[in-house]
């Protein structure tokens, strides 16, 4: 295999699927990255047999000098690549397909490779179930909910985002068990109803992957998701000259029921305005500590709440905030950053419904027709 190209082209097309590889995985050669090249397309692709990404990127002419194969180091060929000076790439394999070589201007390098037919396939779609969903509504519904997942949970199912398709709802759900996060949109045509559970690191490649999509495309464009029992798989389609397919196995296990977390009947309600709490929050939080991450916020005055901290060396700090509050006084402590990550999704003005402060508090954005939900649960002081 033998390949001429432009460094940042090389760079870009690596940069949308390496992240799927995995450097310390028992499996040596999950830990490279795949380069299948043929005279129109060099295809990458890289895997730890959870989450599969793969680039099949649209070469022109006298790039592709020996058509071919191979794997190699992706963290090493990643690193080098990202500092070559010179604007054009050579790489190239040996006839033993055991060594790689990599030339740049006055700079040449050596690396190992894996023969390229030992490198496995996560699956391929078949009888999948496919939705169609806005790019924009699809990289929304990720970015208010995907901060609410568990990282690490023997309830496995809680590190991954639950996707809802029922007629023409789509929702995603996530938690820890400390706060929960859901968010609505609505498709363009009726679906049969399906649930999955998507691996947080699936989530956050395609959330990534939207990301670098938008800047090339419109926020309408059109993204597809198919689901078969087992996988995931989304195609993204960057204007042409690269497409991107993403595989995910799905986790197994049956997520909690969002519905019956969802409070009702709070009869203690603040409205406030959300760039002044997070102002606030981020000024209390100074004299948080691992040991003591509270805030409390009391609720005594129609127009006025206070916000409070406190640690074990007994330093305080204690700050009025603007609120419109109805209901009998109430005092409720919340995980600091819990709360503020629930803020930093929202804008404008928040409000929150209280009963107890044991309960479940709900928090949504004001003039959002639910569009939005979330839950955090105070605690105990």
């Amino acid at each position: 295999m033998k390949l001429l190209i432009n460094r940042d082209l090389l760079i870009k097309a690596m940069s949308l699927v390496v992240e799927a590889s995995d450097s310390r995985h028992r499996m040596p050669i999950l830990r490279n990255l795949k380069l299948t090249l043929t005279p129109n397309q060099l295809t990458l692709t890289a895997s730890d047999l959870e989450v599969e990404l793969t680039n099949h990127l649209v070469i022109g002419e006298g790039v592709c000098l020996e058509a071919g194969e191979m794997t190699l180091p992706a963290e090493k060929f990643f690193g080098i690549c990202k500092l070559l000076p010179e604007e054009m790439v050579l790489v190239e394999s040996d006839k033993t397909a055991q060594r790689c070589y990599i030339s740049s201007g006055k700079g040449k390098y050596t690396l190992s490779t894996l023969p390229a037919h030992d490198f496995p396939s996560i699956g391929e779609p078949e009888g999948q179930q496919a939705i169609k969903v806005g790019l924009g509504a699809l990289f929304s519904l990720i970015k208010h909910t995907r901060f609410a997942m568990a990282t690490q949970d023997v309830r496995h199912y809680l590190t991954g985002l639950l996707l809802e398709i029922e007629a023409q709802n789509l929702t995603a759900v996530a938690t820890d068990g400390h706060r929960l996060a859901v968010a609505h949109r609505v498709l363009d045509e009726d679906y049969a109803q399906t649930k999955v559970i998507i691996p947080g690191k699936a989530v956050g490649g395609l959330e990534r992957l939207l990301l670098d999509l938008a800047k090339v495309s419109h926020e309408d464009d059109i993204v597809s998701l198919g689901f078969t029992e087992e996988f995931l798989y989304v195609t993204l389609n960057f204007a042409g000259e690269m497409v991107i397919h993403l595989t995910a196995r799905l986790i197994e296990g049956k997520f909690p029921d969002y519905r019956r977390v969802l409070p009702v009947g709070h009869d203690k309600i603040a409205i406030f305005n959300k760039d002044e709490m997070v102002s606030v929050l981020r000024r209390i939080s100074v004299l948080n500590t691992k040991d003591s991450p509270g805030v409390i916020l009391s609720f005594n005055e129609p127009q006025v709440a206070q916000v409070s901290s406190n640690n074990r060396e007994q330093d305080e700090a204690v700050e009025d905030l603007p609120v419109n509050f109805t209901g009998e006084a109430i005092e409720v402590s919340f995980n600091e950053a819990y709360l503020r990550a629930v803020l930093n999704v929202l804008e404008g003005d928040i409000r929150l419904e209280m009963v107890h402060p044991t309960s479940p508090t709900l928090i949504y954005q004001v003039g959002d027709d639910h569009a939005h939900q979330y839950i955090v649960m105070p605690m105990r002081v």
